[in-house]
């Protein structure tokens, strides 16, 4: 099992105590995570690809939308493609409606992606900004901006 994922999974089995804590996967990490009670998952896939095998867990929330910064003015032609697909406010009332009804016992909540780069770490930086959710800083930084601000209303920009 890899470094980081050790450390997380002894976070998961440590959460902190007055607050929910939320990290950004990838796929394969996530579908390694230990099924604990105490943890809800946004799985998030890119649309062309299958479910995540999350068996186990209680508290699951299935998204699917493409990694595309669909705000910024100069999409790439690939990019461009790829818009009919992006994240939606339906989808992030979803991921808030999500959250406001998970039950106290939720100590954690770990969002994957397929990379674990763009679009969950967007959700995480999202969660920590809208719930006080504690998170990794440092390994937010490629958050998408686009499924931020949809999330939020806030630019990505704004403060940690």
């Amino acid at each position: 099992m890899p470094r980081r994922l050790q450390d997380i999974v002894s976070k998961l089995y440590r959460p902190p105590v007055g607050a929910r804590q939320v990290f950004a996967l990838s796929r394969a990490d996530a579908e390694r995570v230990p099924r604990l009670s105490s943890i809800a998952v946004i799985s998030i896939t890119a649309p062309e690809r299958p479910e995540a095998q999350l068996d186990g867990f209680t508290h699951v929330l299935r998204l699917s939308f493409a990694d595309v910064h669909f705000m910024n003015p100069t999409l790439s032609e690939k990019s461009k493609k790829k818009v009919v697909y992006a994240f939606t406010a339906e989808q992030a009332r979803a991921v808030r409606q999500f959250v406001d009804c998970l039950p106290p016992a939720i100590a954690s909540v770990v969002v994957h992606c397929e990379g674990g780069f763009s679009r969950s770490c967007a959700i995480a930086l999202g969660l920590h900004h809208l719930y006080g959710y504690r998170v990794e800083h440092e390994r937010l930084t490629h958050a998408n901006p686009s499924v931020f601000r949809v999330l939020t209303g806030k630019p990505s920009s704004a403060p940690g």
